[in-house]
């Protein structure tokens, strides 16, 4: 059987997470067998949930296939929430097992999982995916008036080369054009966040999973705003920030469950307004870059884009509101 490079490039992206778990669990002081049970479960628990969750999410699709179509892994096909649930899953049986800390034991999983979440999204355009707007059309000027600008960009280039190859865009085998290589920007921020959140001092056990998982959704509501390649839909919607937006919400139900009691309900709804207001944020965002609200179809594509940062940030600073509190 031929090795596929991407394939290749996730299997070394996740020995190197089970690498970094196991240091982990030896400078705390797990039981031995913590590593052992945690590489055994996590690895095919997160590869068959991830199928599961996108022949789901594409029912009427897989069941056109058949159902041997999912055990096809290498034609492609997987969810990165599932591998989440996975992750989630295996810290639970591990901890069973062990019997140690659940929470404890997911703490320890959430940078080396971070970690392996970044490279995975780079390995991501090894495989065609994860890219964005062709570099072209985004500086691009009128074929027969070259003064008059017609891009997408606030900035205008005639000549926009220098952003031709990595680490700016990668080039499309179909159309032969370079795209903006928005699998290597998500890739990297999960890489700098995850030492980011490797020098967080969390008090409680379970507080750095909570603050990981934020982090890791926000990423994925802005790599699912940018990219332009193929995407999980249902409908209009993209299916990563619905899941994301979940998420968030069940984050901030388990803070505020982890609060010092008694908790003011006018500090739970305080959070859940900045946590709704911000996910209005994204959905503003959205429609901007489809140019559906009308009388700000004037503002440039990478305006948009910053706004969906600042309201990814956002999401991210409200988990961190009620965190702070149950982390107390």
């Amino acid at each position: 059987m031929q090795l596929q490079p991407y394939g290749v490039w996730l299997a070394a992206a996740s020995l190197i997470g089970i690498l970094l778990f196991a240091v982990q669990c030896k400078q705390k002081g797990f039981k031995k067998e913590t590593a052992s049970w945690m590489a055994v479960t996590a690895i095919p628990l997160s590869v068959l949930i991830s199928r599961l969750m996108y022949c789901l999410c594409r029912l009427p699709w897989f069941m056109e296939q058949g159902l041997g179509w999912f055990f096809h892994f290498t034609e492609g096909g997987f969810m990165v929430f599932g591998a989440f649930v996975g992750v989630v899953l295996a810290a639970w049986l591990t901890a069973k097992v062990t019997g140690q800390s659940f929470a404890r034991i997911l703490d320890m999983a959430s940078i080396p999982g971070l970690i392996t979440y970044g490279i995975g999204r780079i390995a991501d355009l090894i495989a065609g995916q994860g890219y964005g707007w062709p570099i072209d059309d985004w500086f691009s000027v009128d074929a027969f008036d070259p003064e008059e600008y017609t891009g997408m960009s606030l900035f205008h280039l005639e000549d926009a080369s220098f952003f031709e190859g990595l680490p700016f865009s990668v080039e499309d085998a179909y159309y032969g054009n370079y795209r903006w290589a928005v699998a290597l920007f998500i890739g990297v921020a999960a890489l700098v966040f995850a030492v980011v959140l490797w020098r967080m001092h969390a008090r409680r056990a379970g507080s750095r999973a909570i603050m990981t998982a934020a982090v890791l959704c926000a990423l994925t509501v802005l790599m699912e705003s940018m990219r332009q390649d193929d995407l999980m839909r249902w409908g209009v919607v993209r299916v990563g920030q619905i899941l994301s937006a979940l998420v968030f919400a069940a984050l901030l139900v388990i803070c505020q469950l982890r609060m010092p009691r008694p908790v003011k309900r006018s500090v739970i709804i305080k959070e859940w307004i900045s946590l709704l207001l911000s996910m209005g944020l994204v959905m503003v965002a959205e429609f901007m870059l489809e140019k559906k609200i009308v009388f700000l179809d004037f503002v440039p594509m990478d305006g948009c884009y910053v706004l969906m940062i600042i309201a990814c940030v956002w999401l991210v600073l409200a988990v961190r509101s009620a965190w702070k509190k149950q982390d107390a």
